[in-house]
């Protein structure tokens, strides 16, 4: 017989496990994002030959 408590606890663990994938989806997420605009600005630093397009994404960033 399922009691009360036992529903409590089952929607608590389903809750801390879509915490927990949300977390990481959204972590793989940005690491995605993030490498893809390094990529970018290593081809545009490389391509001028200078880090000045570097330096001008972190202004950009802060």
């Amino acid at each position: 017989m399922v009691t009360g408590m036992d529903d409590v606890n089952v929607y608590l663990a389903i809750g801390m496990m879509m915490f927990f994938i949300g977390i990481l989806a959204g972590y793989l997420a940005m690491s995605h994002f993030y490498g893809k605009r390094f990529l970018a600005v290593a081809r545009e630093c490389e391509r001028a030959d200078s880090i000045v397009p570097l330096i001008t994404e972190m202004e950009r960033e802060s």
